[in-house]
């Protein structure tokens, strides 16, 4: 892709963060645009997501603690991808900010009335290529289907809180970081199912405010939630606000459930047990052919996990990812291992893979499951 007349960025204001962390960041957007140029596969637009347009980056004097994510539009995105992972490693080596490339395929965004797709669309800012690609996502506050939710809880239960289980860091400040980021996600759950959501972190924490209110929510659940809000509009206020609860990952990880089964009573219309629920969802969703077909290019490349290609292909649903989720946080592991074998032939799924396997999943971010 060769730069364009509408490359903005000169006009990118880093200014706000310190001066040896906005000079990495800014060096490492231009090489990793440099790279991209040099693609051959056709780019729509490279756009650079997360909270740098509202200047709510989480961040203290030795790196950047958000993520920066670079969503690469494309309809051919799977022919280039591993190209775009090997720059990703490239462009964070000795890096003081971790960058996250993201795939996008235009074709697909009639589809994207996703919590991911709304904070790109109105968080979003086009470094590259068609200035107006944003304009074809359909998320708004009030049209993403409830489910998306829930999708937000997953996803919290497998990538941030299981990983700090992995981890098992020692630094006291970084865990209650994660968990209250993980409170953060569970209040953008609540503002998604009840059609509420808002671009800023400053806006959210409004909206939150006024919803747990009108919804009665439960106070110690709510504080967490507007803590972790408060901790990501600003870093400095972590010790004050985490001394305030007896953070822990078990604590939090029985949050995320109970919202979870919560949620899925709401959605379907009734009160039986959270496996039941998630097997009546199972019900409403179809296998995604094209999904499923990406979602099989991009397990092969995890060691010793030995995808099942027709099974995943003909039958792999999200639903399916959720109940293995569920039964291996109850460590129910005759029923994980019955939908596992299904799928794979690896005789163990660590819970390293598992999360591989998550993030393997091509509409993890923009496309809706139902």
């Amino acid at each position: 892709m060769k730069k364009k007349k509408n490359d903005i960025l000169e006009n990118l204001d880093f200014s706000f963060l310190p001066p040896k962390l906005e000079k990495d960041v800014t060096f490492r957007i231009k090489k990793s645009l440099d790279i991209l140029g040099k693609v051959k596969w056709p780019i729509q637009a490279v756009v650079l997501g997360g909270g740098y347009k509202n200047k709510e980056i989480t961040y203290n004097e030795e790196r950047v603690l958000s993520d920066i994510d670079l969503f690469v539009f494309s309809n051919f995105i799977l022919f280039f991808w591993k190209k775009v992972k090997k720059a990703e490693e490239e462009i964070n080596k000795d890096s003081l900010v971790c960058f996250d490339f993201r795939g996008v395929i235009p074709l697909l965004l009639n589809k994207s009335r996703t919590p991911w797709a709304f904070k790109l669309k109105k968080r979003g800012i086009v470094l590259r290529g068609d200035k107006n690609i944003l304009h074809k996502v359909r998320a708004e506050e009030n049209n993403m289907p409830k489910i998306e939710a829930v999708r937000i809880l997953f996803r919290t239960l497998t990538l941030w809180i299981n990983l700090l289980g992995i981890r098992n860091k020692e630094n006291k400040l970084d865990n209650s970081y994660i968990i209250l980021r993980s409170y953060l996600n569970i209040g953008e759950s609540y503002l998604t199912f009840f059609g509420c959501l808002a671009p800023s972190y400053k806006e959210k924490l409004d909206n939150f405010k006024k919803l747990r209110g009108e919804i009665k929510l439960d106070r110690d659940l709510a504080d967490k939630i507007e803590s972790g809000i408060k901790v990501k509009i600003n870093y400095s206020l972590l010790k004050e606000e985490s001394e305030k609860y007896n953070l822990s990952v078990s604590g939090v990880k029985s949050d995320c459930l109970r919202v979870i089964d919560n949620f899925l009573g709401l959605y379907l219309k009734t009160d039986v047990s959270l496996e039941k629920k998630l097997e009546f969802l199972d019900k409403k969703v179809r296998p995604k052919i094209f999904f499923n077909f990406v979602f099989f290019w991009f397990l092969r490349n995890i060691r010793n996990l030995k995808p099942r290609f027709f099974q995943i292909l003909l039958h792999f649903k999200i639903t399916d990812f959720w109940k293995m989720i569920l039964y291996n946080e109850r460590k129910d592991y005759l029923k994980f291992y019955n939908i596992s074998k299904k799928y794979f032939k690896s005789d163990k799924i660590s819970e390293e893979m598992l999360i591989k396997i998550f993030e393997a999943h091509p509409s993890l971010s923009t496309v809706e499951i139902i």
